[in-house]
């Protein structure tokens, strides 16, 4: 199958908006302005790490609420034991290096129409390079992923985090702690979650379940956990598949008629204790238990609720899957349904090993995504990507600044006798249109010919306009392999990792996390130099990191990895200086979100076009909980 060329949607773009590199506004854009949806009421995030080039390096947040409000007119003034350092007010960044000799006790403030705004916190000292965070004792135990959330209600994340024995006769455990080392509570998800009742059988034997995947099929693919503010009270409630034996910090435990039974709970995030739960859906018992995905999705615009994602397999524990999603809200007290959707196989929805909530047509609510298929943000089938079948992975982002609204990338897999008919596809987020088709070898040699297991999208060449994507796919004889420009085709044969995307040096081009370390593709030799490689710590599963993401600092993104010897966190942040100021990522809704779902980790990205090309962003329609304190340092 030759590549196809692809077809562009055609939009009236005001000369100055190229000029200014505003993002342009996506398909489907409604004329009134979208809901404003709630985000979390973060603190300045300000850090001190010691800088490579000597000094101290300080990062600190520009918040989304405030850019909503001010834009570009706000700055900052730097502090030092109430002294302050720089001579002019910082405005072109978010980042500042202290040269001035002692240690001291360093805070920000705002400044607004020339007036300065009251101190943030005191900055998170991170005088190793890393904040380091001891994990309690759990002898055989490793941490598989990691949830941020502000369970206290101090603007700050928290980590909620999974550690799995490796056994198939210890129960898996969530844990939370702050970013200052303490350990604030531990909920044993119980034999649920490393055992099989019920059912059928048909996913029974499966190796040990992941994290808060109680009495399921015990696919490590799965998650069954996330954290969120559901109820928008200042402080994020954890949300988790429990069974009988289900135990929670406080002692309580879950009792069930059967152990097949399950329930999605909600804990209280400050405390571990279990405030209400509600049984999930039961299409599937005869099947038996389910795995699947938690995440959080706008689905009004405005309000968060929990999406379930449901799945077994048919039969034989390779069998056929089958999808049901269930959503929620929870207003404080109450735990109830908004909507329920089950898949029907007959459209060609298979699903992936990961769904994304993004906001696919721009009216300001997000839509479910699970590979080759959208989910409306009321329940109903919004598309299936014409041919497309099962895989591992999808990106969808802005990822062409030229092109309205957003774009996805997704590679395919042959598995259930199921052979795929290409190898990735470039497509229309909104409609499921094929832009742009990979094609497989003419005389494949083997199944394996047809099958791509890994694929990633990511601004990694600055002369072409837009990002670029590839696969793991070795063989750069075959057409559809080496790495390709969403305007321009293939611009190299030969690839880098195809692991994750990562913002991390001082541009606005991407790096690439593989393992623990970060490399930077260099289009002109068309290699990767390693430019971050912490040591003493590992990777888990798919050799990925429990998490990454925008939870300190300025835009850039931190990395949480575990030591060697399982005993202990390390977030690493990078100490680059940069030029370049953007909102934090933790308020933009599509970034956020994708801290949401963990299972089959996959790489995170922004709503707007953020890359080589990008000049300013347009100003995020969120706003604060009603009610919420304002913070002193809040512009």
């Amino acid at each position: 199958m030759p590549l196809s060329a692809p077809r562009r949607r055609t939009v009236a773009v005001t000369a100055a908006a190229l000029l200014a590199g505003l993002v342009s506004a996506p398909a489907g854009h409604a004329a009134a302005d979208p809901p404003r949806r709630v985000v979390e009421n973060l603190d300045r995030g300000l850090v001190a790490v010691p800088s490579a080039s000597g000094g101290t390096f300080l990062s600190w947040r520009l918040l989304g609420t405030e850019y909503a409000r001010y834009g570009d007119a706000i700055a900052f003034d730097v502090y030092k034991n109430g002294r302050r350092l720089n001579r002019t007010p910082v405005r072109r960044s978010t980042t500042y290096r202290d040269t001035t000799p002692g240690t001291g006790t360093y805070t920000v403030r705002a400044i607004v129409d020339g007036k300065e705004r009251g101190p943030s916190s005191p900055a998170l000292d991170l005088a190793h390079g890393y904040a380091q965070i001891p994990l309690a004792a759990a002898d055989g135990y490793t941490v598989q992923h990691a949830w941020p959330g502000d369970l206290d209600g101090d603007g700050r994340y928290e980590l909620v985090v999974s550690r799995l024995s490796g056994t198939r006769d210890r129960p898996d455990l969530l844990e939370a702690y702050t970013l200052t080392g303490a350990r604030l509570w531990r909920v044993d998800l119980g034999p649920g979650s490393y055992t099989q009742a019920g059912g059928n059988g048909a996913n029974d034997p499966a190796p040990a379940a992941i994290s808060g995947s109680t009495a399921i099929g015990g696919y490590r693919n799965d998650d069954n956990v996330t954290v969120y503010d559901l109820d928008s009270d200042g402080r994020a409630e954890v949300l988790a598949h429990t069974a009988a034996g289900t135990t929670f910090a406080d002692g309580s435990q879950v009792t069930a008629a059967s152990p097949a039974n399950q329930f999605v709970s909600v804990i209280d995030g400050a405390t571990g204790t279990e405030r209400t739960r509600q049984p999930v859906p039961d299409d599937f018992v005869a099947d038996g238990p389910s795995g699947g995905h938690f995440g959080i999705a706008h689905l009004d615009g405005e309000h968060p609720s929990l999406v379930t994602k449901l799945v077994t397999r048919v039969g034989a524990r390779r069998g056929a899957f089958r999808v049901l999603f269930q959503t929620w809200d929870f207003n404080g007290t109450d735990l109830t349904r908004r909507w329920k959707y089950v898949v029907d196989p007959a459209t060609g929805a298979t699903g992936f090993h990961q769904i994304r909530t993004v906001d696919v047509d721009g009216d300001g609510k997000d839509e479910i995504a699970d590979g080759n298929y959208v989910v409306n943000s009321d329940g109903t089938l919004r598309y299936v990507v014409d041919r497309a079948i099962h895989g591992d992975r999808f990106d969808i982002a802005d990822l062409d600044p030229d092109r309205p609204g957003l774009e996805g990338f997704a590679i395919q897999q042959s598995e259930l006798g199921i052979v795929s008919a290409f190898p990735w596809y470039y497509y229309d987020a909104d409609t499921g249109e094929r832009l742009v088709t990979g094609a497989h070898p003419t005389s494949p040699v083997s199944d394996a010919d047809l099958d791509t297991g890994r694929g990633n999208a990511a601004d990694i060449d600055p002369d072409h306009r837009g990002y670029e994507y590839w696969t793991s796919t070795a063989d750069v004889t075959r057409p559809g392999a080496g790495v390709f420009n969403v305007q321009d085709g293939k611009v190299s044969t030969t690839t880098p990792s195809v692991n994750f995307r990562i913002w991390w040096d001082g541009d606005k081009a991407s790096e690439l996390l593989d393992f623990t370390r970060v490399e930077k593709w260099d289009p002109a030799t068309e290699t990767s130099t390693t430019v971050f490689d912490p040591p003493g710590v590992v990777s888990g599963a798919r050799n990925a990191t429990p998490f990454y993401g925008d939870v300190l600092g300025d835009w850039r993104e931190e990395i949480l990895a575990e030591t060697a010897d399982h005993t202990a966190l390390r977030l690493y942040t990078t100490t680059e200086p940069t030029g370049t100021r953007l909102y934090t990522l933790a308020q933009n809704p599509a970034h956020r979100l994708g801290w949401t779902v963990r299972g089959y980790l996959q790489s995170t990205y922004t709503d707007y076009y953020l890359g080589t090309e990008t000049r300013r962003v347009s100003r995020p329609a969120i706003t604060l909980p009603e009610g919420a304190h304002r913070r002193d340092d809040h512009a």
